[in-house]
């Protein structure tokens, strides 16, 4: 492991870009490649387990890289089963084909090798594990991840050197593919039927996303969203990961680096909306599944878990990492599953409701879902709670009714479709209580503050434009967006609040990636022009894989990456575009047959 206790000892060392990375996922296992193939993040045997490749945090770390190896070409995916390279080695080129495949309910990671124009001869360097741990030896060509869990390298010629690298040495005729497979146990792998394994991940993946609606500015964006969240799923559980990451700096050089390597409810749920919203009712219930077995008492009693259900680990840091940028501490487990977070209520209920509009009808578990957490946000509304950002410090937030009005708001909806008979008085007292609580809030300049009674500006404002709970009818709605995006963007990003530390943290932080794309749903919902603008700017601007934040000058992906919660909020924005258009041209025509029927002369423009 490296040591940071005397960073003027060590060269210049610059970290690989985090917008240049590709995702593997095979919904068991992740990785993270760079555009030169290496592998450096990779968490084995779980999305959830401790990283066997990190590089990407040290230059230290663990990695799976070609020797000598420099890029000509890299596909433009940005998140799959597979990813393809184009190399160059020693004079010759070279493909690299990379899966992860599943196999039981674990998975291995497969890299396919073969020259174009001359006998294949190149060097596969490994070298994994010791991120939290004394580095693991290799034994008779396995390593011993855990107790219950063996690495074993299979093709090639491997030698083993004293610093734990396995070096693999892999040869074969022009225009043949060889298989280097990094397993959990001894078969070895057929080429053919790896080739075919292979083709037959990527034609699903492909008709996945050819069947997908898509809106009609930058598809290419909600394509990505799709990707992404079914990278991020569980194959097994339904469990969505906000981020396949831990400690990518939300500011590099600062203190702000956190482990997403869970399933928040909040971001699993607007992953879920994503899904339907596209067309993949698959991930949908796979996801619903995942909530029953939940239930109603695992829901509330924690705003994110693992991807099985089970609890998160404490939060605890991670000593003698580098860190992106030296950005630490590392850290890994998370504090938020002990707080409370009015939020998570009203996007699962949200989530719900999309579902229900196109099933329309809810199983007995899914209404005892909807039950608890709307009877939950009619309880102590004046309790402190953590809040849509995690603050470490209950405070009597705004964001907190926010997100009650949206749990009750969603429910009360849920109930006249699915349950028309049922009168739910409370929740509907309740939900206006809430709602009268924010809106007293608001400011002339039309901003709403972090906590009640407090100063600054919080950008969860937008969400009252974006759930609804302000009409565009509404002049408050307007004054609203205006004085938020006043304060808060920079171009057109967003920052979640003045970032001046006070929220427990380091001062600064760069703008906020979902609460970019929060502006650009509030735009258009209010049927403003600049609402494409900012999408357009966005678009141009941020990387395929959408980061947690990002740089306003450098345009520097910073955060975990790519972030769940990001790819959900764009396609929601670029969806909403399209229906406010949709609504622009169905008024045009009815207001051309108004003027043209018969019997009325038209009227000059």
């Amino acid at each position: 492991m490296s040591s940071v206790a005397d960073p003027a000892s060590r060269a210049p060392y610059r970290p690989p870009p985090i917008a240049a990375h590709r995702l593997l996922s095979d919904g068991r296992s992740t990785a993270l490649l760079t555009p030169l193939a290496e592998i450096d993040w990779w968490c084995w045997p779980r999305m959830h387990s401790l990283p066997l490749a990190w590089s990407l945090l040290d230059r230290d770390g663990g990695r799976a890289h070609f020797v000598d190896a420099r890029l000509v070409a890299a596909d433009e995916g940005p998140a799959g089963p597979t990813a393809r390279t184009t190399l160059r080695v020693d004079g010759v080129t070279v493909e690299v084909w990379d899966a992860m495949l599943a196999c039981g309910e674990g998975s291995d990671l497969v890299r396919l090798v073969r020259s174009i124009d001359a006998p294949l001869r190149v060097r596969h360097a490994l070298r994994i594990g010791g991120f939290d741990a004394p580095p693991p030896e290799w034994e008779a060509g396995a390593l011993v991840v855990s107790p219950d869990d063996r690495l074993v390298v299979s093709g090639g010629s491997t030698t083993f050197g004293r610093d734990g690298t396995a070096l693999t040495a892999l040869q074969g005729p022009a225009g043949e593919w060889v298989a280097l497979s990094l397993q959990g146990h001894a078969e070895h792998h057929d080429v053919d039927d790896v080739v075919a394994a292979f083709e037959h991940a990527e034609a699903e993946h492909r008709a996945a996303l050819d069947q997908c609606r898509l809106p009609s500015t930058h598809a290419n964006r909600a394509q990505h969203a799709l990707a992404v969240v079914d990278a991020c799923t569980d194959r097994v559980t339904g469990g969505v990961i906000a981020s396949p990451t831990t400690s990518l700096p939300e500011v590099a050089g600062g203190d702000r680096q956190f482990d997403y390597r869970y399933s928040w409810l909040r971001d699993g749920a607007a992953a879920i909306t994503v899904a339907s919203l596209v067309g993949r009712p698959d991930l949908m219930e796979s996801y619903l599944a995942f909530l029953e077995r939940l239930g109603a008492p695992g829901i509330l009693g924690a705003p994110v878990c693992d991807v099985d259900g089970g609890p998160v680990p404490p939060e605890r840091e991670v000593p003698c990492v580098e860190g992106w940028a030296r950005s630490i501490p590392i850290r890994v487990g998370n504090a938020a599953a002990e707080q409370l977070q009015y939020d998570a209520l009203g996007t699962v209920l949200d989530a719900l409701l999309v579902h229900l509009r196109a099933r329309r009808r809810s199983t007995a578990a899914e209404w005892s879902i909807v039950k608890a957490l709307a009877d939950r946000a009619t309880e102590s509304p004046d309790e402190p709670s953590n809040g849509i950002w995690e603050v470490r410090h209950p405070a009597p937030l705004v964001s907190a009714d926010i997100g009650r009005w949206l749990a009750l708001d969603r429910a009360l909806r849920i109930t006249r479709r699915t349950r028309p008979w049922m009168r739910r008085r409370r929740w509907k007292r309740e939900r206006a209580r809430a709602r009268d609580r924010v809106l007293a809030a608001q400011r002339d300049d039309g901003t709403l503050p972090h906590e009640y009674d407090g100063d600054g500006v919080d950008a969860s404002a937008l969400i009252l434009v974006v759930a609804g709970l302000l009409s565009a009818s509404d002049p408050r709605a307007h004054r609203l967006v205006d004085g938020t995006l006043r304060v808060l963007s920079s171009g057109p990003l967003v920052y979640r609040y003045p970032p001046d530390g006070r929220d427990g943290f380091a001062a600064g932080e760069s703008p906020f990636v979902p609460a970019s794309w929060w502006a650009v749903t509030a735009l258009a919902r209010l049927g403003r022009r600049d609402a494409q603008e900012r999408a357009d700017a966005l678009c141009g601007m941020l990387p395929a894989l959408l980061p947690e934040e990002c740089d306003p000058v450098r345009h520097e992906a910073l955060g975990n990456t790519p972030l769940v919660w990001s790819h959900a909020e764009c396609a929601r924005a670029l969806f909403e575009l399209d229906r406010q258009r949709r609504l622009r041209r169905r008024l045009a025509r009815g207001l051309a047959r108004f003027v043209t029927r018969p019997g009325r002369a038209p009227t000059a423009s």
